[in-house]
């Protein structure tokens, strides 16, 4: 276990640290943002598509005779 003056040592490393380190983002930073919303050059033709119903096999259940 450490002392109390071993902690307290630790936690202002830490803290130091930190600072240090949004210090240094904040100098070297990022000179433009991010884009919020991706680009694609992805161009899909429509009129190759057409929409179909889905159909499925309906069977009608009496549901008098399920025990």
């Amino acid at each position: 276990m450490l002392s109390k003056n071993e902690e307290m040592t630790a936690a202002l490393l830490c803290v130091v640290v930190l600072l240090g380190g949004l210090l240094c983002v904040i100098l070297v930073g990022c000179d433009r943002l991010a884009e919020t919303q991706p680009h694609y050059d992805l161009i899909i033709p429509v009129s190759e598509y057409e929409m179909h119903d889905l159909t499925y096999p309906s069977n009608e259940y009496d549901i008098n005779n399920i025990a």
